[in-house]
């Protein structure tokens, strides 16, 4: 078993990470870290719940110099949200390393906040593109010229927000060329390009599944016609998840399944962009706090956040860009833990699963009737039609010409010709039942088949 000694840190850093409960290291971690301890350049591409944030602050704590009270390491957030969490994984360290001094700058405070007790500049900052702009370029709070390594997490996302400008900025005052450590869910070719400023890739991590970890298991229900907020309620009643996230694209649904689960006194708490940022701190403390069994969140909080022990994820529509539905299904089974991501559609609501199961998301399907959530054998699988006669195979043509002479009369009678399509339809719905039969069996058949060639490709290595 790897521990982080192996990667001759300081008895002070492993001894500190022990005390913190990190014992070893995740893939990604055994990954990156010898890289980055090198001062090697690198981009990791792995999926939420990997273990990427240790990934690059272990060694920044490695490697920085607790008595030189000079900016060092500079990590850049999307959010006020993931910069926090960040700020809240490299904080305790400072008990461990008594002259270390770490700072987080966001909106969330004032400016003037931020800039107060910076005589003595902190070693490593941490903060959002906008505000670090404000402090570092326009109001020169902190000297840049000796900066060791910058960090931009979420590299994905800062794209999508438009953030380079700032970032851009920021990396022209540089008077060296720091290390450059880039960690991102996706890695698209517009990121590659943009990132081609800062960085030539020294080093290039790729987790092997980097849609979702590989402890996430991802179903959809068809709810049929039941409106959203009653299949969960029912969903809710049947599966009595430990903790589970409930997303929605837009922030009046988000609203109205809180509001409607609140009714029902579930204990449920709402997570959205009309949250005032005194309100989302609080309400990320409590979540946090365990204090929920139910989150209902728009995909603000589906990005990065680390919230423990979710155990479901539920999404009673699919966001417009494909990406966030990987982003909200990695808030479960994070960490090696297990996890279910579930899906809710009906017959009008079909097209973005499709392409979801095109894209090769392993769904599995459900279908939710009253208070029974069933197992679906087809779901959303292309069902075959049953040819035309002169197309039937020959054992089915001989069971259909059976039918139509068992359900033929002598004299005409009310309602036979009715019977005699019953007698018809049983027959070809007995074939169908084989055909679906046959087409789990080969679906089942493939899966060991795929299992087994990475059980052997595993053992090779």
């Amino acid at each position: 078993m790897a521990t982080f000694s192996a990667f001759n840190l300081s008895s002070k850093l492993v001894a500190a990470l022990d005390k913190l409960g990190y014992h070893e290291p995740s893939p990604v971690q055994s990954n990156v870290i010898p890289k980055a301890l090198q001062g090697q350049s690198l981009i990791c591409q792995s999926e939420t719940g990997s273990g990427k944030t240790h990934a690059y602050l272990i060694p920044i704590l490695q490697k920085i110099d607790p008595n030189l009270p000079r900016l060092q390491d500079l990590v850049i957030c999307p959010s006020r949200e993931l910069a926090r969490q960040v700020y809240e994984f490299a904080k305790p360290f400072e008990r461990f390393f008594p002259h270390l001094k770490i700072r987080l700058f966001t909106s969330e405070a004032e400016k003037t906040q931020n800039s107060e007790g910076l005589s003595q500049a902190p070693q490593l900052v941490i903060g959002t593109p906008g505000r670090l702009k404000d402090l570092l370029i326009d109001d020169y709070a902190l000297d840049l010229h000796n900066l060791r390594t910058l960090v931009l997490d979420e590299a994905d996302m800062l794209m999508d927000l438009g953030y380079f400008n700032d970032i851009d900025t920021i990396y022209s005052k540089l008077s060296s060329e720091p290390q450059v450590m880039v960690f991102s869910a996706t890695l698209t070719p517009g990121l590659k390009e943009k990132l081609h400023r800062y960085i030539k890739s020294d080093f290039l991590y790729e987790s092997e599944q980097h849609m979702t970890a590989a402890g996430v298991s991802h179903h959809l229900v068809d709810i049929k016609h039941v409106g959203a907020l009653e299949a969960l309620k029912s969903f809710l009643r049947i599966r009595n998840p430990y903790l589970v996230l409930v997303f929605a694209s837009r922030k009046e649904d988000v609203n109205k399944i809180y509001e409607g689960l609140k009714e029902e006194k579930w204990s449920v708490v709402s997570f959205s962009g009309d949250l005032e940022q005194r309100e989302r701190r609080k309400t990320i403390r409590l979540i946090k706090e365990n204090r929920y069994q139910v989150i209902v969140a728009s995909d603000l909080l589906s990005r990065g956040i680390d919230i423990e022990d979710v155990t479901d994820v539920v999404s009673i529509d699919l966001p417009n860009d494909q990406e966030f539905y990987f982003h909200r299904a990695g808030r479960t089974g994070r960490f090696g833990k297990k996890g279910d991501s579930w899906v809710f559609y009906n017959a009008d609501t079909v097209a973005r699963p499709q392409e979801l199961l095109k894209a090769g998301v392993p769904f599995d399907f459900y279908t939710l009737k009253g208070d029974k959530l069933e197992i679906d054998p087809v779901g959303l699988l292309p069902k075959k039609k049953l040819s035309k006669k002169k197309a039937f195979p020959e054992e089915e043509l001989r069971d259909v010409k059976i039918a139509k002479a068992n359900s033929r009369v002598k004299r005409v009678k009310p309602a036979y010709k009715k019977k005699m399509r019953w007698a018809v339809e049983k027959v070809k719905n007995k074939y169908r039942h084989k055909a679906i039969e046959r087409s789990i069996r080969k679906r089942k058949s493939d899966a060991y088949k795929a299992q087994a060639r990475q059980v052997k490709d595993s053992s090779k290595e």
